[in-house]
């Protein structure tokens, strides 16, 4: 008799908490920031957003987000993308030698090495990394191979910068950066400290 009523007693609490969840399940239509259905992209339109229309060298600049990130585009890209391989226009303002007579920020050192290894296999399919043989290919040597043009690898430069736009976040941002030296507001210095902390 015990076990029963024991049971009986599970059974309504479990109910009873059924119940309760129930009653504070959560629409799909509320779920995220779209605040539209979770199974159709008919209603979901994306944020509407004022792009900055001033003309290259027309526009003012704003800080980096925080130390050695990558910039904001702060003028009108029209006319601009896709950028591809063979044709990049940022390259005509940007390049370092132009930047100055463009009123433009100039493309950082950086951009101008190499990262990767020199990487070969050896005999006996050993993997040779910057002429010494590593046991593991995950094993990274930090390399800098400082190139004479600019690493073909960051050509794609709307890969990581992106216009600005005049618009109110979804979610309140309360983060604050901390620069180690004020002048990295508006610079890059991500070549000088690659190494930083590491052995």
């Amino acid at each position: 008799m015990l076990k029963q009523s024991l049971i009986a007693m599970a059974a309504l609490g479990i109910m009873a908490v059924s119940a309760t969840a129930a009653e504070n399940l959560i629409p799909e239509e509320e779920l995220g920031l779209r605040k539209t259905g979770l199974y159709t992209e008919e209603k979901a339109a994306p944020i509407a957003s004022k792009f900055d229309a001033a003309a290259p060298g027309q526009a003012k600049t704003v800080n980096r987000s925080f130390e050695n990130a990558p910039p904001l585009i702060p003028h009108s890209v029209d006319g601009l993308l896709p950028i591809t391989k063979a044709s990049n226009a940022c390259l005509g303002c940007h390049m370092p030698e132009a930047a100055k007579a463009a009123g433009a920020t100039p493309i950082p050192p950086s951009h101008f090495v190499s990262f990767r290894p020199v990487t070969k296999i050896g005999k006996k399919g050993v993997v040779i990394k910057e002429g010494k043989a590593v046991k593991n290919t995950a094993d990274v040597l930090t390399v800098a191979h400082k190139l004479n043009k600019l690493n073909q690898a960051r050509f794609n430069c709307s890969q990581c910068h992106v216009p600005q736009a005049d618009l109110k976040p979804l979610v309140e941002n309360t983060f604050k950066p901390e620069f180690s030296d004020p002048a990295l507001k508006g610079k890059s210095n991500l070549l000088d400290v690659m190494n930083q902390g590491v052995k």
